[in-house]
C-alpha cells in the first residue's frame, strides 16, 4: 500500500502544471474581438473567453479588438499568439469585459501583463476611478460588481509620459498609490500586481519591470490599502475601457498564486485553468463521469494510472467519459479546451 501511494505522488508530480491559474496569450483569429460586440449593458455570451459585464447600451458597439502580432519582455515565458488593443475611446468602446477562473478563497493572488501604451489619448492628469483598467474580479461572466487590486494610470510630466498606479478595492473611500516613474509610450513594459484579501483592509501590491523574475518576490514600496470593504473571491481577470483608460496594447496575462507564477521563464498552466471546470461524480461508481466547463467546447480527455502510463484518450464534445474498461483504482485526468489545460484526480470504483 506504502508503495502504491508513494507511485501516486510521482504521478500527481509529473502531471502537475505549476499554480498559473489563469494564462491568456489571445491566441484568437484576426479579425476578432474579446467580449462581445453587443449594444447591450452585458454580454454573458461574449467572445473568445472574454464576457462583457459593463457597457453602455445605447452607444458601446465598439469593441476590443485581436490585433497580429504579440508583445514580448526578456526574462519571462517567450509569448504566444496575439494581443489586444484597449482603444482609448469611451465613446465608442464604453466595455468592461472578464475572463473567468475557476473561483479562488486564496488568501492572496497574483496577475500581470505586458503593457504598451501607444500615446496620451484621453489620459488625466489627476488619478481617478475613471483611470483604472485592469483588476481582478469576485465573480465572473455577466456581472462583476467587487473588483479588487485596480491598476490605474494617469498622465505625466505635462503629458509627455504617464504613470501607473494602484488601488485596493473598488468600494470605500478609495485613493490611488503612484509608481513614481514616469513610463514612455511606445514601449513595452512588465507589470505585476498582487492582491491580498486576507487582511483588514485588503491591500494591493505594485511592480512596474520587477527584478527577480521568476524568483523571490522583491520588495516594493508601492502599496494601497485605501478601501476598506471586503473581498470575497477570486473568481476572474478583468479589463476596462472608461474615459480616462488608456489606447494601450496588452498581452500574455497571467494570473497565479506565487510571484514565480506570473513572471517566470517556463509557462505552467494547472488545474484551474480551464473556467467553471467540474468532475462527477469522483469516485465514479458506474463506469461513466461527467465533464462540465463554462464553454462546454470540444475537449480532449487523457487518463493516465499511477505509473503515469496513458490508458484512455478521446476527443469529443460531450460531457459523458466512459470509463468501463479501467479497473478500480486512483488515475490522473487531463482535460485540454480551447487551449487550456487542467488536470484533477479521478477516482474509480
Amino acid at each position: 500500500m506504502k508503495k502504491i501511494y508513494s507511485l501516486l505522488l510521482i504521478a500527481l508530480t509529473s502531471f502537475s502544471f505549476g499554480q498559473t491559474i489563469m494564462y491568456e496569450g489571445f491566441n484568437y483569429t484576426v479579425p476578432g474581438n474579446v467580449g462581445g460586440n453587443l449594444a447591450v449593458a452585458t454580454d454573458p455570451v461574449g467572445s473568445n473567453n472574454w464576457f462583457t459585464h459593463s457597457n453602455t447600451a445605447t452607444t458601446g458597439t465598439g469593441t476590443i479588438d485581436v490585433q497580429t502580432g504579440n508583445l514580448s519582455y526578456t526574462g519571462i515565458a517567450a509569448s504566444t499568439g496575439n494581443k489586444i488593443l484597449l482603444p482609448g475611446s469611451n465613446t465608442s468602446t464604453p466595455r468592461d469585459i472578464n475572463r473567468g477562473f475557476t473561483s479562488s478563497t486564496a488568501n492572496a493572488l497574483y496577475y500581470s501583463l505586458l503593457i504598451n501604451v501607444i500615446d496620451n489619448t484621453q489620459l488625466s492628469a489627476t488619478a481617478s476611478a475613471n483611470g483604472y483598467f485592469m483588476s481582478f474580479g469576485s465573480t465572473s461572466g455577466g456581472s462583476v460588481t467587487s473588483l479588487g487590486g485596480r491598476l490605474g494610470i494617469v498622465s505625466s510630466n505635462s503629458g509627455a509620459n504617464y504613470r501607473l498606479n494602484i488601488s485596493n478595492i473598488s468600494t470605500g473611500t478609495v485613493t490611488y498609490s503612484e509608481n513614481a516613474v514616469d513610463l514612455n509610450f511606445g514601449t513595452t513594459y512588465l507589470v505585476v500586481v498582487k492582491f491580498d484579501r486576507s487582511t483588514a483592509p485588503t491591500v494591493a501590491s505594485l511592480w512596474v519591470n520587477p527584478t527577480s523574475l521568476g524568483a523571490a518576490e522583491p520588495a516594493t514600496t508601492v502599496t494601497n490599502n485605501s478601501g476598506t470593504s471586503t473581498f470575497t473571491a477570486f473568481a476572474s481577470v478583468c479589463l476596462r475601457n472608461s474615459s480616462a483608460t488608456p489606447k494601450a496594447e496588452i498581452d500574455e496575462i497571467k494570473v497565479g498564486a506565487t510571484w514565480a507564477d506570473v513572471t517566470g521563464l517556463t509557462l505552467k498552466t494547472n488545474q484551474n485553468s480551464i473556467a467553471g471546470l467540474s468532475i462527477f461524480p469522483n469516485p465514479v461508481k458506474n463506469g461513466i463521469f461527467y465533464i462540465n466547463t463554462n464553454a462546454n467546447a470540444e475537449r480532449t480527455v487523457t487518463v493516465f494510472d499511477v505509473l503515469g502510463k496513458q490508458v484512455l484518450n478521446t476527443t469529443t464534445a460531450e460531457s459523458a467519459i466512459n470509463v468501463n474498461s479501467l479497473t478500480s483504482g486512483v488515475y490522473m485526468v487531463k482535460i485540454s479546451e480551447e487551449g487550456n489545460t487542467a488536470t484533477r484526480k479521478l477516482v474509480i470504483e
